[in-house]
């Protein structure tokens, strides 16, 4: 009696062990986990597309784990170090991170993986300047959501006013700021604001003039007469008195029709529209030649982790998340973003935005830069220090330079 209700009951436990490992896959969640840093407005357009395609009932549907860049780019080496805790799939911004994450043997090329399963997943689906960001030794690493263009936007009124038909190339050089900043200046209104995003106008005007942050072989290239010719420029329109007072929030003095111009990124065009009675319009960077321009960008990467444990069916699904997202980008373009996929080029309704300016050609797809230098987040760092004591004339120019160039060199020998 004893040995046949024994029986029964180990019958029954191996039943309920058997239920739980089939329903769990071995212990295996059905979920991807996503990293991102989504945390702004643009979160409401990522849960869009997640939600979008969990509705086509994926095996595995996407877990949304959103996190400041503190955080995220913090957790990534010691999640991967341990084994432990490492998400499916995340979603990065900083470019100098990513290649370190690459030197640092942490991703898993996804050409090897994620193209296996989704053939589009490629080069020819996607502008080749995100594309390339991920590339080295010839293979993959990333797939890219977006280019983050930034450039000018510009109150169409006030252009009319000051300067009509200055904008008819999308292009708006320094000597016709120059013409409109005593215009502008005697009614009160600043013609351009310098200090906002001053790192990315300088990186473009000192490009226009070939001048580079760094070589070939990465040594910086900072102390140069291009660098001091593009900040010289900007200092220009502050010293004329055609720029923002110092510490001024620039995007609202532009909201508030206080500025004709302003450098800014893309992704501020629900902001703009949302600005009362404003009509505004976007346009490339400030050249010195409306034939020579680049628009400095920045770019969100999708990045796989390397991890043993992940299965090749959690891969498949990351897969057709990834497509999923490449094909319903438009979504992703509502939030001013520019796609990197061309999947939307021939949407009218990508058509109408704005931002679709910078890449209508292959002349304005072909001016988006995004810099990719290994020691560039020394650079920029550096530079946040000085540039608007610069420009407001606390610090020299040649100080400046020399001090950045310093630091920058200091800090490479420091990292090797």
């Amino acid at each position: 009696m004893f040995k046949k209700k024994a029986a029964k009951l180990f019958m029954a436990a191996a039943v309920t062990a058997l239920t739980v490992v089939g329903a769990t896959g071995c212990g295996e969640k059905k979920e991807i986990e996503f990293w991102n840093l989504c945390t702004g407005p643009d979160g409401e357009n990522m849960v869009a597309l997640i939600d979008g395609f969990n509705a086509t009932n994926p095996e595995y549907k996407i877990k949304n784990v959103t996190m400041e860049g503190g955080d995220l780019y913090t957790k990534i080496p010691t999640v991967v170090n341990s084994g432990t805790g490492i998400p499916d799939l995340a979603l990065i911004n900083d470019i100098s991170r990513l290649r370190m994450f690459y030197e640092q043997g942490l991703l898993e090329p996804v050409d090897e993986t994620l193209t296996v399963y989704v053939p589009e997943l490629s080069k020819d689906s996607y502008r080749a300047a995100a594309w390339n960001v991920g590339t080295w030794d010839g293979k993959q690493y990333s797939i890219p959501m977006d280019v983050g263009v930034t450039g000018i936007v510009y109150n169409k009124d006030l252009v009319d006013k000051y300067a009509p038909g200055a904008l008819d190339d999308n292009v708006i050089t320094v000597e016709e700021m120059m013409e409109i900043l005593p215009k502008a200046k005697a009614d009160g209104i600043a013609t351009h604001t310098p200090a906002f995003f001053a790192y990315e106008q300088m990186v473009s005007l000192a490009k226009q003039q070939g001048g580079e942050l760094f070589d070939e072989n990465d040594n910086p290239t900072i102390n140069t007469p291009e660098f001091k010719q593009a900040l010289q420029t900007m200092k220009d329109i502050i010293d004329q008195g055609g720029g923002s007072d110092n510490g001024e929030d620039n995007l609202q003095l532009f909201m508030m029709k206080g500025s004709v111009f302003t450098h800014t990124g893309v992704w501020d065009k629900n902001s703009l529209d949302k600005a009362e009675d404003l009509n505004w319009g976007m346009c490339n960077t400030l050249a010195y030649d409306p034939s020579v321009y680049y628009n400095v960008s920045f770019t969100n990467q999708f990045i796989m982790l390397k991890d043993d444990k992940r299965s090749k069916e959690k891969e498949k699904v990351i897969a057709d998340f990834l497509n999923y997202v490449r094909v319903h980008s438009d979504v992703w373009a509502k939030s001013g973003q520019v796609p990197a996929s061309n999947a939307v080029d021939d949407m009218d309704e990508f058509k109408n935005m704005k931002q679709y300016l910078f890449i209508e050609s292959p002349e304005e797809e072909n001016a988006i830069v995004i810099n990719t230098f290994r020691y560039g987040g020394y650079a920029s760092d550096a530079f946040g220090v000085v540039l608007n004591d610069v420009l407001y004339g606390n610090m020299s120019i040649d100080d400046a330079l020399a001090q950045v160039q310093k630091e920058v060199e200091d800090k490479i020998a420091q990292a090797q």
